[in-house]
């Protein structure tokens, strides 16, 4: 029965393979490719829909059409993926690069020019098909840290073009670039229970569950006496050979006495999906900790591509006279595997830690809208917003809004306003409603109309009205006035802003629109003399910079250039 079961599996991956080409996109680098983040590894608020490859901590590489096809979409962006490139190839699939340095220069032409048509820095054009073609090996680009990157690699995915699903690059075959002999590694066990009469262990709280390593390699889970529903959530990642970073494993199968109980797989998953990581995972536990672990059970929202197997929402009713042996296995792409063996013993033991239940006015159930108002503070809950019901710790003191705390997941956003009626309307100018992060005052798109305030959020904690009437910062030019340019090709200067944030920024060379590249990472505006904007001897240069609230600062220079 038992190689019934592996035959019928092994079949079923096959399958799921097969619809994939496996020699048709070649390697988006010329040189080895080594793993940096894995498809579907957990991230924060996201899954990770793509692979990233290392660049040997170095900028600059680069990076080919992987496949025959045409660019379809070009993205500058300050955070996100950067400088971006997506192109459709005719088999149906989208190959994605991200994160780039520059563009290939029929490329970057192409873009510069869009950037000084719009006066911006951040585009996004979508060529036509016969716009610009690309052959398979065909310089596209130089690999980069821009965006959201947090250090030089690519980023590099690839999508069904139709339905924009973002797929595994391991089943077209990119798996076999990568030499994987090491299997994922488990480093924790959590047991939690459901529901007023349920406990493990004699605890209504989620318990730490030891493992004990045995000789064949396997893990043995310590004593779970439990009584009713209980749950189980596993911290676990995978290594490579030349990769021992935290990535993400590939698939879980969870067994209940032999018979297949609930499992996941990241082979494929929307981008509407996967901001339900944070109901994959046991939230409180990762805000407390920054600990993943993956939950073995599903409440009424969950990511259903990932999941594959599912019996009784992956919870198990634990009663007398029923013997449980529950297995959860853990693979990686390669077929390396690791195992925890739970046997589970039913017993009605005293409880000893009780579930802290603070009960307030406002109890929320998920699936209904809800709207809470006090004094100046009302709040709007569309339904889906949180993935459980709970109460909700409302209260407004001191005009400063009171609204949970972050250790409750959310789905969707949240609106919060404020009646602004009392406020003189020439003090309204410059004010926003803020939430406090760590004593910190957070800046939030605020929108006003009459005599509301409102914002949309997906966050929780403390708000409050703010101000902000300090403009930004301009410093740390790579110039003094009145400098000869000859040998520098490029013009720097810093920027940045204390409160809420920089809005808009331009740039001008003798009163002539330049573009300017933004870093935030690095608070850095950069313009290449490349362009050729500038005129032989003295060139005014002049900077204006605004942040959301209004509030404009100016710098002005110059400096001595021949061509």
């Amino acid at each position: 029965m038992r190689f019934i079961y592996a035959f019928i599996l092994v079949s079923a991956v096959g399958f799921a393979q097969d619809k994939y080409p496996k020699d048709y996109f070649g390697s988006p680098l010329d040189i080895p490719l080594n793993i940096a983040g894995s498809f579907g590894e957990l991230r924060p608020n996201h899954f990770h829909s793509g692979i990233d490859f290392r660049t040997q901590q170095k900028e600059g590489f680069p990076v080919y059409a992987t496949a025959d096809g045409f660019i379809s979409r070009l993205n500058v962006s300050l955070f996100g993926y950067g400088k971006c490139l997506y192109i459709d190839h005719p088999n149906g699939f989208t190959s994605v690069y991200a994160h780039l340095q520059s563009m290939a220069p029929k490329i970057q032409k192409i873009a510069v020019e869009t950037q000084y048509a719009e006066k911006s820095y951040t585009i996004e054009i979508r060529p036509k098909a016969d716009e610009i073609p690309v052959k398979k090996g065909e310089l596209i680009g130089y690999t980069g840290n821009t965006g959201g990157s947090s250090g030089p690699h690519l980023h590099f995915e690839i999508r069904d073009t139709k339905s924009e699903f973002v797929i595994n690059p391991f089943f077209f075959g990119y798996n076999e670039k990568v030499k994987d002999t090491k299997a994922p590694i488990i480093s924790g066990l959590m047991a939690y229970s459901f529901g007023d009469t349920s406990n493990v262990n004699g605890s209504e709280k989620p318990v730490n569950i030891p493992l004990t390593l045995q000789p064949d390699g396997t893990f043995l889970a310590g004593k779970i006496v439990a009584n009713g529903k209980i749950g189980f959530g596993l911290n676990a990642h995978d290594i490579s050979d030349f990769n021992y970073g935290k990535n993400g494993i590939f698939k879980l199968e969870a067994f209940l006495n032999g018979v297949p109980y609930y499992g996941y797989e990241f082979d494929t998953f929307s981008f509407d999906e996967t901001k339900h990581i944070n109901c994959f995972i046991d939230y409180p536990k990762y805000k407390e900790t920054r600990q993943r672990y993956q939950k073995l059970f599903v409440g009424y929202i969950y990511p259903q591509s990932i999941i594959k197997t599912m019996k009784n929402q992956g919870i198990l009713n634990v009663s007398n006279n029923l013997t449980m042996n529950y297995k959860i296995v853990v693979h990686d792409f390669h077929g390396n595997e690791n195992t925890i063996n739970i046997p589970i013993t039913f017993g009605e033991l005293p409880v000893t830690e009780h579930k802290e239940v603070n009960k307030t006015p406002y109890f929320l159930k998920c699936l209904n809208e809800h709207s809470y108002a006090k004094d100046n503070f009302s709040i709007f809950i569309p339904e889906n917003t949180f993935y459980e019901d709970f109460y909700v710790k409302f209260d407004v003191i001191n005009d400063e809004l009171f609204l949970n705390d972050e250790f409750i997941a959310m789905n969707n956003p949240i609106t919060i306003s404020y009646d602004a009626t009392t406020i003189p309307m020439d003090a309204r100018e410059k004010m926003f409603i803020a939430n406090v992060d760590d004593g910190k005052i957070e800046y939030n798109a605020t929108f006003k109309k009459e005599n509301t305030f409102s914002i949309k959020v997906k966050k929780l904690g403390k708000f409050l009205l703010a101000k902000d009437e300090t403009a930004p910062k301009i410093y740390n030019p790579n110039f003094k006035e009145g400098d000869t340019l000859d040998k520098q090709k490029t013009v720097k200067i810093s920027i940045s802003d204390d409160l809420s944030g920089i809005k808009e920024y331009n740039a001008y060379l003798n009163d002539k629109w330049i573009l300017m590249e933004y870093e935030t990472k690095l608070n850095r505006l950069t313009h290449y003399l490349s362009d050729d904007i500038f005129i032989n001897g003295r060139n005014d240069f002049k900077i204006i910079v605004k942040d959301n609230m209004g509030n404009s600062t100016t710098f002005e220079s110059y400096f001595i250039k021949t061509k």
